[in-house]
């Protein structure tokens, strides 16, 4: 099963190298900076991308989809959050879903359905060529091996390796 990539846009762009590149009024220019560092990446490999940004000041009262050199792209619409869509998208679809995010809120969804996530450093780190390491799920208290870890953590790091 292919990995898709889902990322917080906004959330990616102020927490990565990009974010001093660019001043915080064009964010057109930031966005476009973003969406081509993530198209040079799913050309080298096979996963699929979307980028959630938030619209909360916009006119439209649907959210707007859009295609980027393969990367598809989502607008929240009037009132609604980026990372209200993101949630509802770990809801919906789990298999295959890797989040890309620094929001702790979003981050705890993606723990309670079993889905990997990784910050937006880490997802830099690999635009860069480096293999990234897998974020720290956590452990409680659970019987067998207590050297190897959980299911789900094992999936996830095996989700992660791909990048």
């Amino acid at each position: 099963m292919a990995t898709h990539l889902l990322i917080d846009g906004y959330n990616f762009l102020k927490r990565t190298g990009l974010a001093a590149l660019f001043d915080s009024s064009d964010l057109e220019s930031g966005r476009r900076a973003v969406l081509d560092a993530l198209a040079a990446y799913k050309k080298e490999r096979a996963t699929g991308i979307t980028v959630v940004f938030d619209a909360t000041r916009g006119i439209s009262l649907l959210r707007q989809k859009e295609r980027y050199r393969g990367i598809e792209i989502i607008y929240s619409k009037q009132g609604e959050t980026a990372d209200q869509v993101i949630v509802e998208t770990i809801r919906a679809r789990r298999a295959g879903l890797l989040v890309v995010t620094s929001d702790r809120a979003i981050i705890d969804e993606a723990k309670r359905h079993g889905v990997p996530f990784i910050t937006p450093s880490r997802l830099e780190e690999a635009l860069g060529g480096a293999v990234p390491e897998e974020e720290d799920v956590g452990r409680g208290e659970r019987k067998g091996n207590p050297r190897r870890a959980p299911k789900a953590v094992r999936r996830a790091r095996k989700t992660i390796r791909k990048l």
